[in-house]
């Protein structure tokens, strides 16, 4: 083989250790600038309600960070969040969230608005002594009820360790705040196991709720899960309503709250007032 064959062999080589090590460089100034991000306070907190099917009206709401990053535009939080979690900044971005969140429970408090606000929880920090006490530091500065917060966690943070999930998510429970098993039904619990936990409500995830009007097999699930959650004492939230058919299931159904792009598009705090002020959603 010639030299000048070899070195034409090697180019795509080259280019590919070139690609990788571009992108391993990206990463690396990206998350330096998510810290400083996350130090002055240049995350944006957004909230997604939650329609009571009951009173027809917004109780609740999910909180949501968004980076709008100066020089390369909206970046999806499923891009930074596991980076924040990979440098273990995760503690540090989810105390940011659940700070902002109390300031604007608080707020909303002050015009005399009643509403909850979920956090989501990571696995890592269900474990964390560093975010239970960080977090006990934040609310004993705050004046709003604790059960006006909710913490989510998903069935992955629970299911390997259920005696330690127990013990830790009881951490939580003893500060006043309820706990939210999100995204249920992608894992591997069961309905037995979560009465173990000390849980409040579960989420039924997505992907079962949005066909569940047009699916016999998905409103068997959906409508066996509301029934038994009842059962456990569990209120019940379904995410990914996304039209006016599978809200009026879920009505139907039983189901206490549900979530989705029909509902509402995570908003701004102030859009969040207007719809409680007005008791009005896109699903009225």
């Amino acid at each position: 083989m010639s030299a000048a064959t070899a070195l034409r062999n090697a180019e795509p080589w080259h280019i590919h250790l070139a690609d990788e090590q571009t992108e391993v460089e990206r990463q690396i100034s990206l998350m330096g600038e998510l810290d400083v991000a996350i130090d002055l306070g240049e995350l944006e907190v957004v909230y997604q309600p939650k329609l009571d099917l009951k009173t027809d009206r917004i109780t609740s709401v999910e909180a949501l960070v968004r980076w709008n990053h100066p020089q390369r535009g909206p970046l999806r939080p499923d891009l930074f969040i596991p980076m924040a979690e990979d440098a273990n900044r995760i503690c540090d971005l989810t105390l940011y969230v659940l700070q902002r969140t109390i300031d604007d429970l608080a707020a909303w408090c002050q015009h005399g608005l009643v509403v909850s606000a979920a956090v989501n929880i990571s696995a890592k920090l269900v474990y964390s002594n560093e975010f239970i006490d960080k977090a006990k530091r934040i609310l004993a500065e705050t004046g709003i009820p604790r059960n006006r917060l909710i913490f989510e966690v998903t069935e992955s943070a629970t299911i390997d360790d259920p005696s330690a999930a127990v013990a830790a998510l009881q951490h939580f429970r003893d500060l006043g705040i309820a706990i939210s098993m999100d995204d249920y039904g992608t894992g591997q619990s069961t309905l037995t196991y979560l009465k173990q936990l000390p849980l409040s409500e579960l989420k039924i995830d997505r992907s079962f709720v949005q066909h569940a009007h047009e699916d016999a097999n998905d409103a068997l699930l959906v409508q066996s899960t509301i029934d038994l959650a009842h059962r456990l004492g569990l209120r019940v939230v379904a995410e990914g309503v996304e039209d006016r058919s599978c809200l009026t299931f879920l009505r139907e159904a039983g189901c206490d709250l549900a979530q989705g792009y029909f509902i509402g598009r995570p908003t701004s705090p102030e859009e969040i007032r207007e719809m409680l002020t007005s008791h009005t959603s896109l699903a009225a």
